[in-house]
């Protein structure tokens, strides 16, 4: 039998560390550090504008009989090499990224000769690294990975729970819970909790960091982290075995496994001096693998009518499904989806419809046909031989690593058929929207539907809305299915107005309004020109109040026109102060919370001004300025 051999201790270390590799971002002021220690330990420390933001903080894994956590030595370290980043986002922060990165690789050997690659990525936004095995072999697993992440101890987290085993879940739909290191997770939905998803928010006395992934795909399983973080270290840990797709039966166990050369995901630092930069960082996307569609002119983002969250007890009625056809339309929105039952309604006369209106047509399918590659593409030839534009692909509910190649071959046979991809019930993307920019949209969010499903949601909701834009929505494009109005069974507290800005602030290629058209049909003008004009792709984004928990206002351009959008996470009234200078010298409409501030929205006109502009948010609430044309 092989030595069991523990990360804690080889962690603790009583033997001094030499600097191994030093590489900071193109505008030196984030700083990724590796040691070594007389015992050939690994670790590495994370800088921003001098002052550590990450302490030491474990490296190293063990791969089949090879150890490469203890009695490592340096081989090699590369030159420091230049790149820039430089591509195009369908479903994100802005539509086009232009990054400069600098990498370099360091190559270990252990006491048996093997060698593994350490690669470094250091960024205006954060730092990474990765590990690579090279040379060819058959299939390899990875045991045990030592990565984590040394927090501060004096700093303030966000972070969600990872939550236990069921037909739902895990799918990254909890709260954010706010934590000092060394907490535990909290119990929470869905029962017992067993570790952390990413990403990870923290406010640290230097700097805002989010650990995450990035370029996990059929290469690795999704990882999350471990619940011990004694010591302000929080480690990766794999899948657990009883979680996985309902009726789907797996072949291989939850460890990660693949056939040499192997490059691993990049584990992510997103560092930033505010919340805000955390918000607009695109280090997910920069780390992760080129786009692999050559051609991209038939990817289109959008705004999609939905039927299901109104009426989730009418799922097979073709009328009722036109009705939502004809309102994309009139609004101009780009699709329309039919949600689970679909097929049970007169999906051709639907489609025909569809096609005459100019509304692309999205429709539901359930995650287990999308593993078998044979079922997979017949299911995809059905909905593309209806003319339908995109499928929505629900309960994954495992981070296995049969899941993750599941969802890489329907991106890659999807894109083959011209159909866009957003999945539900599923682990956080990880960098995908770049590598498939057919990927639109994922869950992976505690979103509106809760109001049906979770009693503490009202209360809540309105803190979580404050903290996804930080966090979950950093990661990736979230469907969030916003401005839901009507009483469900636990009756809403955040205002209207409220609810109308979360569609602005959370990022989606394709966002799902939720409610009835007849709801929206009774907002003021100005509240209907929103929801007419508002896209789902914006030009620029600039983050004007970023307080987790707490407030978060953005301005969002489309075109030459300003929308600002703020919400309020608190039970008190919050006093806003926006400078308004630099956004031209045009009017503007103010959308805020009418008489019955939980139902009714209210308009008025705010003169051009290039000065300041005060407004007070009432509690859970909400406004949205739009510039006049």
């Amino acid at each position: 039998m092989r030595p069991v051999w523990s990360f804690a201790l080889l962690l603790l270390g009583v033997c001094p560390a030499a600097e191994v590799a030093r590489l900071a971002s193109p505008d030196g002021h984030n700083t990724i550090t590796v040691d070594l220690d007389e015992a050939g330990v690994p670790s590495y420390r994370v800088s921003r504008k001098g002052q550590e933001v990450l302490g030491t903080s474990p490296l190293g894994l063990k791969a089949g009989n090879d150890d490469f956590a203890k009695g490592l030595k340096v081989i090699s370290t590369s030159k420091v090499e230049e790149h820039r980043e430089q591509y195009e986002l369908f479903a994100g922060i802005r539509p086009r990224v232009d990054q400069g990165h600098r990498r370099l690789s360091i190559t270990l050997a252990n006491e048996g000769g093997a060698r593994m690659e350490l690669d470094l990525d250091a960024g205006n936004e954060g730092v990474a690294f990765r590990y690579r095995l090279e040379g060819e072999s058959d299939e390899l697993t990875v045991d045990e990975e030592a990565s984590g992440f040394r927090v501060p101890g004096e700093a303030k987290g966000w972070i969600s729970p990872y939550n236990a085993s069921s037909s739902s879940s895990p799918a990254y739909e909890d709260y954010y819970f706010a934590v000092k290191p060394g907490d535990p997770p909290p119990y929470s939905r869905g029962g017992d909790t067993r570790g952390w998803y990413f990403p990870a928010l923290f406010q640290t006395p230097g700097a805002w960091l989010l650990l995450t992934e990035s370029g996990t795909g059929e290469n690795y399983c999704a990882c999350h982290l471990g619940p011990d973080s004694s010591g302000g270290v929080y480690r990766i840990a794999f899948p657990f075995e009883d979680e996985g797709t309902k009726r789907v039966k797996y072949s291989h166990g939850v460890k990660p496994r693949h056939s040499l050369p192997w490059t691993m995901p990049w584990r992510v630092i997103a560092v930033g001096d505010s919340a805000g930069d955390i918000l607009s960082s695109t280090l997910v996307t920069d780390l992760a693998e080129p786009s692999k569609i050559a051609d991209t002119s038939w990817i289109k983002p959008g705004r999609a009518s939905w039927s299901w969250w109104a009426y989730p007890d009418r799922r097979n009625e073709t009328e009722l499904y036109s009705s939502y056809i004809t309102y994309a339309a009139k609004q101009g929105w780009e699709y329309s989806l039919l949600d689970a039952g679909w097929e049970k309604a007169d999906t051709k006369a639907l489609a025909e419809q569809a096609a005459r209106d100019k509304v692309g047509l999205l429709v539901w399918s359930h995650a287990e046909v999308f593993y078998d590659a044979d079922r997979r593409k017949r299911r995809l030839d059905e909905i593309a031989a209806l003319g339908i534009r995109g499928v929505k692909i629900d309960f994954w509910s495992t981070d296995r690593q049969e899941a993750l190649e599941a969802m890489e071959a329907t991106l890659r046979d999807a894109a083959e058929r011209k159909l866009l991809v957003n999945f539900h019930g599923c682990t956080l993307p990880r960098g995908w929207q770049r590598t498939w920019p057919n990927f639109v949209a994922a869950e992976s969010v505690l979103g509106e539907e809760s109001y049906m499903y979770d009693e503490r949601y009202p209360e809540k909701a309105a803190e979580l809305a404050t903290i996804l834009p930080f966090t979950r929505n950093v990661a990736g494009p979230m469907d969030f299915t916003p401005l839901g109005l009507a009483e469900k069974r636990y009756p809403r507290k955040n205002t209207a107005a409220h609810e109308l800005a979360t569609a602005l602030i959370f990022t989606s290629g394709i966002v799902h309004y939720a409610d009835k058209p007849e709801t929206y049909e009774a907002f003021p003008a100005a509240a209907r020109e929103i929801l007419k004009t508002a896209p789902a792709r914006w030009d620029e984004t600039r983050c004007l109040i970023g307080e987790p928990g707490n407030a978060v206002i953005l301005a969002r351009r489309a075109g030459d026109a300003w929308f600002i959008a703020g919400i309020n996470g608190t039970a008190g009234d919050r006093p806003v102060e926006l400078d308004l200078s630099g956004f031209g010298n045009k009017g503007w409409k103010l959308v805020q919370e009418g008489a019955d501030a939980l139902k009714s929205l209210d308009e008025q006109a705010v003169p051009a001004s290039t000065g300041k502009w005060t407004h007070t948010l009432p509690a859970r609430g909400g406004f949205v300025l739009k510039q006049d044309s």
